[in-house]
């Protein structure tokens, strides 16, 4: 059996984030492998902390015109000072871990030998397999999305030979009791409050004293054996003698939704367990395994990808990353990464589940970096830019089902703090739907474009899918409201332009005349980038829709009045309304460049000023040190791609790989965050095919070590399909299918495929049809 789709190791997991994670978007698993003592990490995606309350600072109303005028004397540092005591909040809460798993087997012989672990991308499944004793034994891990559970089977090829003890622990208050002599049950409450890990007080972790308020969870374990003895005593499951066992779990939180306390108002977790379990009494393993596949392949198979002719899948995937830090190739590897990015969104961000956070679903500490929360100023929305192109277009909705809670929350924020209709969101939200500014700076800590910026997908979901009542219903109302918020928010400058103020560059800082560090002025680069996209895409909706004609002209004159782009004196993009010093020229954050990725203004077909620019404020960021987080470097390779600079983005996805990423090919931040996994893919793709400018380009930035290769199922703007493949690094087959009909422009390098017409390429297509080229 081939192993191109398989991560594989000789040993097992030495620590958490070597482990192999599994998931079915809402449970999540991370399996070491130990022949001794596996622990099986697990998550629940809805186990937060915390509690719904009104997070917004009712005191801010009161001081936004002060810190407006305090800015347009040019006195930043002030206006930053009185932001930092009077207009920041709280914090939002933690993605909490549920608990682990822990199967201590007992064997005589400490010596054995054939171990390996691996995690096949093709089936979502874990193996674990090794030899004692002359044995040879196999566990086989999955999580079902269809069957809601985590299925673990154990086998020998000798009869009997199966013994071992299970039990659940978890780092949340919480106890283990037996329900009967096959079945465990782990059941346990959250904090109703967990500050950040970098926040020191005494007091960091809060339950509720009199025990009622808090997400309660519960897990069931319980156990199916063939031959042997099964018994629960003290909270272990144990089997002896067993010749097969198929271990089933299944997991629930009381959660009801962002506005309902889970203490009180909660859902019957327990009753959702055994519900489960009931329905899984009759369905054979083999059925529960068959159901699985059938459903992961349905979102899996749509795309296929191979890169070059060299295959060292032999290797495992630890010896193949130590050859990547060698200066040697290995394309296969590039083509394993990106379909890990496939996979990780599928198991992460499922119909139903919760959006990706900045672990995905997988989170092993009580209070982790973060908060291992939603960072809506690049991570958040970095998650899914590989969605539509990757063909996932369905894991991207609970990223719009977050963005209609948000547009309830976050209407309060714009009225009770910003006196503004419609809706926004700072840069840190969470289960509760945390929508205000966050304590500690401003710099981080106010930035109220993060529902703007998150309307980008709505759009783009229907330029990839062209799903009209998608946009009337579910995206328009949002992005309008967004919309609604910009346009009330903008004031008035000295000269009469439109600017946001406060603005700040997300996370970024620059010296005032003085030389102090300053966070907050009007209007930066990166608001204006992202208030053009929001604005441009309404009028887009509106013209498809046929709505909101006055809505439509109001945008249009904002946009007329909005500040110009703007080059500073090293010929770079300038960030800030003006061309401050930088205080930190190599910042990990590369915000003015939005309008190049994931914005699409800057292009070839219009402001090349600014592609030039973009170039050159790329270059300078990294001289001065940039890139050096693995979310960032993965938007360098975006930048590159769009920039056609074939081998700097090659360059930078080798970075990613060699420097930024953990055996188990999880994204380095460090410590491990899981936005590089999907910025990498997204990358990827971007390399292969583009459709941003409304011209489909087959291999836009294609380097010269990919020399050969295929590629099926990605997906482009206008609904449409491509597949193709390249030799000598010209394209040898083209095939597009259109899903919905309509006009196709198409090139690949410099040249075109089609009908000529004013100087644009078009074939007039057919909805269901598939043109071979």
């Amino acid at each position: 059996m081939s192993d191109k789709l398989k991560l594989w190791y000789k040993e097992a997991a030495t620590e958490w984030v070597e482990s192999l994670p599994l998931g079915n978007g809402r449970l999540g698993a991370m399996v070491s492998g130990d022949v001794y003592n596996e622990r099986i990490a697990l998550n629940e995606d809805t186990l937060w902390t915390g509690i719904p309350k009104d997070n917004n600072n009712h005191e801010a109303i009161n001081y936004i015109d002060e810190v407006r005028n305090l800015i347009l004397n040019e006195q930043y540092y002030e206006a930053q000072e009185l932001m930092n005591n009077k207009i920041l909040a709280g914090y939002t809460e933690s993605y909490a871990p549920m608990g682990d798993l822990y199967l201590k087997f007992n064997y005589n012989d400490k010596n054995y030998k054939s171990y390996r672990r691996e995690l096949d991308l093709s089936n979502a499944k874990a193996t674990i397999s090794y030899e004692i004793n002359n044995i040879n034994y196999k566990r086989e891990v999955f999580i079902s999305a269809p069957d809601n559970a985590m299925i673990i089977k154990i086998s020998a090829d000798k009869e009997k030979s199966i013994s071992f003890s299970a039990t659940l622990r978890s780092l949340l208050k919480s106890k283990v009791n037996g329900l009967n002599q096959d079945t465990i049950i782990l059941k346990g409450v959250t904090p109703i409050c967990a500050l950040p890990s970098y926040v020191n007080e005494e007091e960091s972790i809060i339950y509720d004293e009199e025990g009622k308020l808090g997400m309660r969870f519960q897990v069931y374990l319980k156990a199916r054996v063939t031959e042997g003895n099964v018994n629960v005593t003290n909270g272990l499951l144990n089997i002896k003698e067993a010749s097969s066992v198929t271990l089933v779990l299944v997991a629930n939180t009381s959660f009801n939704g962002f506005d309902k306390e889970p203490g009180t108002e909660g859902k019957d977790e327990e009753l959702l367990c055994k519900s489960q379990l009931k329905s899984l009494e009759d369905k054979s393993y083999e059925e529960i395994e068959s159901n699985h596949i059938d459903d992961y392949r349905k979102l899996f198979n749509r795309v296929e990808f191979c890169l070059g002719n060299d295959d060292y899948s032999y290797l495992p995937t630890n010896e193949r990353l130590e050859r990547l830090k060698n200066n040697k190739e290995d394309l296969g590897l590039i083509s394993l990464y990106f379909q890990y990015g496939r996979y990780l969104l599928i198991s992460s961000s499922r119909e139903g589940s919760q959006p990706v956070n900045l672990q995905g679903i997988w989170n092993e500490d009580l209070r982790p970096a973060w908060s291992s929360n939603y960072t809506v100023n690049i991570n958040t929305e970095m998650n899914y830019w590989g969605a539509e192109t990757c063909n996932l277009s369905e894991c991207h909705n609970p990223l719009f089902n977050m963005l209609k809670d948000l547009s309830v929350t976050g209407a309060s924020t714009a009225k009770t703090m910003f006196n503004c209709n419609g809706w926004t969101t700072n840069h840190n939200v969470d289960l509760w739907r945390y929508s205000s500014t966050v304590q500690g700076s401003s710099e981080w800590g106010f930035w109220p474009m993060g529902g703007a910026w998150m309307c980008q997908h709505l759009w783009e979901h229907y330029d990839f899918t062209r799903d009209k009542n998608f946009l009337k219903n579910e995206a328009y109302p949002i992005m309008k409201g967004a919309a609604i918020f910009l346009l009330d928010y903008l004031i008035e400058d000295k000269d009469g332009n439109l600017v946001t103020c406060p603005s700040t560059s997300p996370e970024n800082n620059f010296l005032d005349n003085e030389g102090r560090k300053c966070c907050a002025s009007m209007m930066s680069t990166m608001d204006i980038s992202i208030i053009r996209d929001l604005f441009n895409n309404c009028i887009a909706a509106i013209n498809v829709l046929k709505v909101d004609n006055e809505f439509k002209e109001e945008l249009q004159k904002a946009l007329g009045r909005l500040p110009k782009y703007k080059v500073n004196k090293f010929g770079a993009v300038q960030e800030w309304y003006k061309d401050f010093d930088e205080y930190e020229p190599g910042h990990r954050h590369m915000s003015h460049l939005f309008a190049l990725y994931p914005g699409r203004e800057i292009s070839e077909k219009n402001n090349f000023e600014l592609l030039e620019a973009s170039k050159k404020t790329l270059e300078r960021r990294l001289n001065q040190g940039g890139g050096h987080t693995g979310w960032s470097c993965a938007w360098i390779i975006n930048f590159y791609a769009r920039l056609k600079e074939a081998e700097l983005a090659n360059k930078y996805l080798h970075v990613l790989l060699k420097n930024l990423t953990f055996m188990n090919l999880f994204c380095v931040h460090p410590p491990f965050q899981i936005d590089g996994n999907f910025g990498g893919t997204a990358g990827i793709a971007e390399m292969l095919i583009q459709s941003h400018t409304g011209i489909i380009e087959i291999l836009p930035a294609i380097p010269k070590a990919w020399r050969c290769g295929y590629i099926k199922g990605l997906k482009a703007r206008g609904g449409f399909v491509i597949d193709f493949k390249w030799d000598n690094n010209e394209i040898t087959k083209l095939s597009i299918t259109s899903k919905v009909g309509g006009k196709c422009k198409i090139k690949f390098g410099k040249k075109y495929i089609g009908t000529m017409i004013n100087e644009s390429i078009e074939i007039d297509t057919i909805a269901g049809k598939k043109y071979r080229l």
